[in-house]
């Protein structure tokens, strides 16, 4: 676990994370489906974890893009609409406070377990 960072510093790096998230998916979009909808990153906090939901901009596609625990900021790719995936060593892929934390952004949701 990541314990180093208090709260306030996780709920930063996050929206940071966020951000990356949403620049990465935003340029992905424009550059290989411009005729498509806007799709933009969206949070629904819940007691456990952020859950980051990928949603088109007239709002027919939702789809969960992945999971950041809130305690330590461990970030997670979906399992279900409603559950991270947390079986295994590789479960976890990185935190939110890490340097290379963007590279575990996709176009399409967190990275695979390399």
């Amino acid at each position: 676990m990541n314990n180093q960072y208090s709260e306030e510093e996780i709920r930063y790096a996050f929206e940071h994370f966020m951000s990356e998230a949403n620049d990465l998916v935003k340029s992905y979009m424009i550059k290989n489906f411009s005729t498509l909808p806007e799709e933009t990153i969206e949070v629904k906090e819940g007691s456990v974890y952020w859950k980051m939901i990928r949603v088109t901009s007239n709002s027919r596609s939702r789809s969960v893009y992945g999971f950041v625990r809130k305690s330590d900021g461990a970030i997670f790719k979906a399992a279900t609409w409603s559950a991270p995936y947390t079986k295994g060593k590789s479960a976890i892929r990185g935190y939110v406070t890490d340097e290379f934390a963007k590279s575990t952004l996709t176009p399409y949701g967190i990275i695979y377990a390399q």
